[in-house]
């Protein structure tokens, strides 16, 4: 019930529900939610751009919203007060699960292309220049829902690296935002945290840091991760799918591909992610036994 309550207040979605159809089973509106990887009000003048092309391709309204947590956004996708949402590949896949959703594209990184890496990063300059030196120190992660954030540093903690986090670390904590992970491990905060290479591009752009190389000792890099989706309420009409879908792939606008890291987005379908699901189940703070 809490989670519930908590994604209609952050999200604001009543309206949604009302929104209404034409004639042709076309909503009148839509609402487009990301989950969070910023602050509010930096997400939303972000993406200002992204809503405004989209609703001069598809002539009607998008709503934005920037989720409170990831759960909030899928749990407003599983009730239809979300139509079209912006996840990491695990949060997308428990969307999948849990709200019927269908990825339509995803993003091109101009790091790695059809995908992006998890990193697990200390301040430059710091004590902590390895994962050894990490040991005994304060950690943290994102959100339990995040793909670079929580579930891909597990997997890599419990199948690569031989680390059970409980044991390893001092204390363990959720950011909420790979923001919050990013700014709190450049200002000493927090000594060790997990985040992706594209929200760093992203804090540096914004100039709250000066960049990778400048900021941060890099204790582990992941493997590729499949890129981040753009995902639809399956029962959306077809026609409108297939418009969503053009119009993601056509945009092309410099400042907030620049700011995201991206060169834009491509096609995408469910199938992209079907392996990814051996990661996804990594979502507790203890290894699997």
């Amino acid at each position: 019930m809490k989670n519930w309550i908590v994604a209609i207040a952050s999200l604001a979605l009543g309206a949604s529900l009302a929104q209404g159809v034409d004639k042709t089973g076309r909503p009148r509106e839509i609402t487009f939610a990301t989950v969070p990887t910023e602050a509010s009000k930096d997400a939303t003048a972000r993406f200002k751009p992204l809503v405004e092309h989209l609703e001069r391709r598809l002539g009607l309204k998008v709503n934005f919203r920037n989720g409170a947590d990831y759960a909030a956004v899928i749990i407003a996708m599983q009730n239809k007060q979300v139509d079209v949402a912006y996840y990491g590949p695990s949060s997308y896949l428990d969307a999948e699960d849990q709200a019927s959703a269908e990825a339509i594209v995803k993003e091109n990184s101009v790091t790695g292309g059809m995908g992006y890496y998890s990193l697990i990063i200390s301040r430059k300059g710091g004590p902590i220049r390895t994962l050894a030196d990490a040991k005994g120190k304060n950690f943290a992660f994102v959100d339990p829902n995040s793909t670079s954030g929580f579930r891909v540093p597990m997997f890599s903690f419990c199948t690569k690296l031989n680390i059970e986090p409980t044991q390893y670390f001092a204390r363990i904590t959720f950011a909420g935002t790979h923001e919050n992970v990013i700014l709190g491990v450049a200002n000493g905060t927090i000594d060790v945290g997990a985040t992706f290479d594209l929200g760093i591009i992203a804090a540096a752009d914004k100039g709250q840091i000066k960049g990778l190389d400048q900021e941060f000792n890099v204790l582990f890099k992941s493997e590729m991760i499949p890129s981040s989706p753009i995902a639809v309420r399956r029962d959306l009409p077809a026609t409108l799918k297939t418009e969503l879908q053009k119009a993601l792939v056509d945009f092309k606008d410099k400042d907030f591909l620049e700011s995201s890291g991206l060169k834009g987005f491509v096609a995408a379908s469910p199938r992209d992610y079907t392996e990814f699901r051996q990661v996804n189940r990594f979502r507790q703070q203890v290894c699997p036994k």
